[in-house]
């Protein structure tokens, strides 16, 4: 499946609010889109669950907090640790400066895997041999 936005890498601290807690939880947003965003959380909320997210891009953010409706999409337990949220209210107005202000932020650097204990890791002579 093709995403519908380039993912861009972002460190920002959102409040999320949930049926299940009556006070906001702080959790950290690492990469943000028009459409949604991921936060890092050791317990992530099931999929399909919906909340409202709070969030400030920057300093320089022209407009006010968002508060948005979202659905938790993706959880992942493991690996890393965290859960995808899909802004369902968004308007145009906030998503076109969404847009604007995430234009020049740097997408998101891939995770390195862990390499399994049955992979063989060949000595630097061996390597050189065999490129040749």
């Amino acid at each position: 499946m093709r995403r519908r936005a380039l993912r861009r890498a972002v460190e920002i601290p959102c409040e999320v609010v949930s049926r299940y807690v009556d006070q906001p939880l702080l959790y950290w947003a690492t990469d943000l889109t028009e459409q949604g965003m991921w936060l890092d959380t050791t317990f992530p909320m099931e999929t399909g669950e919906e909340l409202v997210v709070c969030f400030k891009p920057a300093v320089w953010w022209p407009g006010r907090e968002l508060m948005l409706f979202a659905k938790v999409v993706r959880s992942s337990h493991g690996q890393s640790n965290g859960m995808g949220l899909q802004f369902l209210d968004i308007d145009v107005h906030e998503q076109r400066a969404l847009s604007a202000w995430l234009r020049f932020r740097p997408p998101p650097l891939p995770k390195r895997r862990p390499r399994s204990s049955n992979q063989r890791i060949l000595p630097l002579a061996a390597c050189y041999a065999v490129a040749c």
